[in-house]
């Protein structure tokens, strides 16, 4: 049995008892900060566990795209040293929502694993969580699996959690015993040892409770089930395999890499056939990563993906010299590319990514591998924490990389020093890890949106909140938290940005100060103009204007992005966005470069479908209606599967969208871009100006060459020739003025030479200039120690010797190092005389810094 047949033969057992068959969400978790990526199949179905969302089914089964490689569940370093671990894999699941639980989700497993994948009941055993008795019971009881073939284990093994905070609960596994031969021989063997005789292969929780930041356990509203088996483990059990790169699902990869080295797997020594795991898995992680959305980068997810290429572009140099990675991309499209066809769409982005990449990869890892050598060289001790931050940080080095080849050079590298110079930067760059709040509310606390239809909104007061906590009243001049029953203020989401305006309350206008969503309600931030309490009249005012310029710039996005689209095609995709009232930021991903021309046509676009003055439809409809018909869902978001907004122009922009929007193309007036730059490898940004803010820079900018145009006494068509004419005049007077000092500092360098002093056995000579640039002071320097090689100060700045040493001296002082003496200089020099220092050493002998400083202090203090 293939593991296409497996796939099938899952959803029909499912499907034929009442489960919703629900798609594989993103790898990208959408709007929660608590994982890096999707590890579970569970994660889609979050807010159901926690109460927070409905849907029209009870019981669901899905196959769900995972990657463990950051955070809480993180296989990356195993991969390629066992039998099982992966990066990227699939996994197969059936999950109930306050509908079954513990008994039919055992009986279940019990069927699908001995009925559809025919496991013998004799090699099958059962893990508890050791306070569990409703569990064993089961198994033993209704199942009948021995007593002694049914382990009860502790909270490591058998207690389950997403992540850090969120639904968690006991749960059960089942294992397969492969035999003695797999196994460690020892007589304690048995569910839970680390070898491999005994294979996890489906897990069963039974969601509970809702972990709180602070570790504790908060009893869910209606208990559920969760359950969780990798189809490809499933797949190495059902076909009879030694590991999961022997099977199916990895065959056709292995076969790209077999004839992309001249080798053969099977006759590979154990060393080669990890390389070839790690290529295997690795290929698919980044594969799909990239199809979804990841670009690599130095941050969060984008800095997992990047780690996983290059440790993929470092094990196959093991194999061969050539870059092969992103050769293996095709095989995994052809395997996956009709299940997943995210695959084929952005196949061409794929390529380009790893490509750029390892290309970058290959470089560095031949500086680091030097680096490295010549500490193995220097060095008799482990790599230090700052030395291997120091790669990371200075040359790209990933620490796993470091830890890799330490490791077959017999060295240990300092985890916990690295962590801590990690801390350090986190510190400098103010990056602090933010966990949302929610407050205790009634469940009667309900809030409207009535922003599309309409700026204000009169209404009253359904909660008041004061220190994260829900109250019954308020105090005149306090300030605090209100929910009101409808409410027309937009809270930032999707990239709009949040509204502003004014709350009114008998009488008195009071200003928003903070606008947030409060366990999904709308809640306005103010300083209670009276005493408030539940009940209250409200008039919620949105301001208009800033909301309007908000709107044009909404609407103008969606016609950017499908501008984008439609002149460069299926690969672009958004990456990110901002909608606020004074401009837009479009980040799209985009592997070529963009030529002017090109910017040009997607305004000239744009514009186009602003003056048809097309009408702005929206409509609700399900998410698969939606994307069945073509409507673009955007990358990061989040959407109820029962009921999504479509924003649409019609013929040529479909989105879904929960932002406000104008009614019709032609209230945006118009469109300019004002920039575009390249963030990363393949990820570009776009700025825009609409409406007035692009009249605005209209005008100003036809004022700027209207008054170039009389400056330069030419017609505004000409002004371009006229500054390009210019500016090769002033190149032309620049360069005969650089020629004029030359011969003037050559007539000098005799008597320059006159004044050479001596620190020790070094000469010394303090030259001050004005107006030179750095390679002319080079160029001086370099002049000098032609003929007399020595240590010599020449500066770009209005001071005299005297000043130059008493500074010098403080220098010496403070204790500093060469290396640190011209930064220092510039900085303190250059401010006393009044001018920009540029200090320039000399060629001359070489000198130890610490003998140089010696000789300085001697020179310094002579007299």
């Amino acid at each position: 049995m293939k593991s296409l047949e497996i796939r099938q033969k899952f959803f029909d057992f499912f499907t034929s008892r009442g489960h919703e068959k629900v798609a594989s969400s993103s790898l990208i978790p959408a709007q929660d900060p608590t994982i890096l990526f999707t590890n579970a199949g569970m994660n889609q179905f979050k807010d159901l566990f926690l109460g927070k969302e409905t849907r029209s089914y009870k019981r669901a089964v899905s196959i769900q795209k995972c990657m463990r490689a950051g955070g809480k569940h993180n296989d990356l370093d195993n991969v390629g040293f066992t039998a099982r671990h992966l990066t990227f894999f699939e996994m197969m699941g059936n999950f109930s929502f306050g509908d079954y639980f513990k008994k039919e989700a055992i009986l279940f497993a019990w069927q699908f694993l001995t009925d559809s994948m025919k496991f013998k009941p004799e090699v099958m055993h059962a893990s508890v969580f050791y306070k569990d008795d409703e569990s064993f019971d089961i198994w033993h009881k209704e199942i009948g699996l021995p007593k002694e073939r049914i382990h009860r284990l502790g909270e490591a093994d058998n207690f389950w959690q997403m992540g850090e905070t969120g639904p968690c609960g006991p749960c059960s596994e089942i294992y397969i015993d492969r035999g003695a031969n797999y196994g460690c021989g020892k007589p304690t063997c048995s569910p839970g040892c680390s070898c491999d005789r005994y294979l996890e292969v489906w897990n069963l929780v039974f969601m509970q409770f809702d972990r709180q930041p602070d570790g504790t356990d908060k009893p869910l509203k209606a208990v559920g089930v969760d359950t969780g088996m990798g189809l490809e483990r499933l797949a190495l059990l059902v076909e009879g395999k030694n590991n999961v790169f022997e099977t199916d699902v990895f065959a056709h990869v292995i076969k790209r890499i077999e004839q992309l080295t001249n080798r053969i797997y099977a006759k590979e020594n154990k060393e080669n056939r990890a390389a070839f795991h790690v290529l295997a898995d690795h290929i698919r992680a980044s594969t799909f990563l990239i199809a979804d959305g990841a670009t690599p980068s130095n941050e969060g997810r984008g800095y997992v993906l990047r780690k996983v290429i290059r440790r993929a572009a470092l094990f196959s140099k093991k194999l061969t010299p050539e870059p092969i990675f992103p050769q293996l991309v095709d095989a995994v499209i052809e395997d996956m590319g009709d299940i997943y066809p995210e695959l084929k769409q952005h196949r061409e982005r794929i390529v380009a990514l790893l490509t750029s990449e390892v290309e970058k990869f290959a470089h560095n890892l031949v500086q680091g591998q030097a680096i490295l050598e010549k500490y193995f060289k220097e060095q008799n001790q482990n790599i230090s924490g700052a030395f291997a931050f120091k790669l990371y940080d200075t040359y790209g080095f990933p620490l796993e990389i470091t830890r890799i080849i330490a490791h077959e050079r017999g060295f240990e590298v300092d985890i916990p020093g690295f962590e801590q110079e990690m801390n350090v930067q986190r510190e400098r760059s103010g990056k602090k890890e933010e966990h949302a709040q929610e407050v205790e509310l009634a469940e009667s606390v309900q809030s409207k949106f009535t922003g599309y239809d309409e700026m204000q909104t009169k209404t009253t007061i359904v909660a008041l909140i004061e220190h994260d906590r829900e109250v019954k009243q308020i105090k005149a001049g306090t300030e605090c938290w209100i929910i009101t029953k409808e409410s027309p203020f937009y809270v930032e989401r999707g990239g709009q940005v949040s509204d502003q305006g004014t709350v009114e309350i008998a009488g008195k206008k009071v200003p928003m100060l903070k606008l947030k969503r409060i366990n999904e309600l709308i809640a306005v931030q103010i300083t209670a103009p009276v005493d408030l309490k539940i009940g209250d009249a409200v008039v919620c005012t949105v301001d208009k204007q800033t909301r309007l310029n908000t709107m044009y710039n909404h609407t103008a996005t969606h016609l950017l992005q499908a501008a984008l689209i439609r002149l460069l095609g299926n690969e672009v995709r958004q990456a990110g966005s901002l909608v606020a009232p004074d401009y837009l930021r479009f980040d799209f991903t985009y592997h070529k470069p963009v030529s002017n021309e090109q910017i040009k046509q997607i305004e000239d676009l744009v514009n186009e479908k602003i003056r048809e003055n097309i009408p702005v439809n929206t409509t609700e409809t399900s998410y698969k209606a939606a994307t069945e018909r073509g409507v673009m869902a955007i990358f990061g978001e989040k959407y109820n599967p029962e009921k999504v907004r479509v924003v649409d122009v019609p013929g040529f922009s479909a989105e879904l969208c929960g932002g406000t929007h104008v009614r019709a193309t032609g209230d945006i007036g118009c469109f300019k871009i004002t920039e575009l730059t390249a963030l990363s490898a393949g990820q570009k940004r776009i700025v825009a100006l609409t409406g007035p803010k692009a009249i605005e820079s209209f005008q100003q900018n036809f004022a700027t060459m209207k008054q170039l145009s009389t400056d330069f006494k030419v017609p505004v068509d000409q002004v371009e020739q006229s500054i390009t004419r210019q500016r090769e005049q002033l190149k032309t007077a620049n360069e005969a003025i650089r020629q004029l000092k030359k011969n003037l500092w050559h007539l000098q360098l005799p008597q320059w030479r006159a004044r050479v002093e001596k620190i020790g056995e070094l000469p010394f000579l303090f030259l001050s200039f004005t107006d030179y640039s750095v390679d002319e002071l080079r160029e001086i320097a370099q002049e000098l120690s032609k003929t007399q090689p020595g240590f010599y100060f020449v500066l770009n700045v209005a001071g005299d010797q005297s000043s130059f040493v008493a500074l010098l001296s403080q220098a010496v002082k403070s204790s500093i190092n060469l290396k640190e003496l011209s930064m220092w200089l510039k900085t303190n020099f250059g401010l006393s005389g009044g001018g920009k220092a540029e200090l320039i050493q000399g060629g001359g002998p070489a000198v130890e810094p610490h003998k140089l400083m010696d000789e300085l202090k001697k020179w310094l203090y002579k007299d």
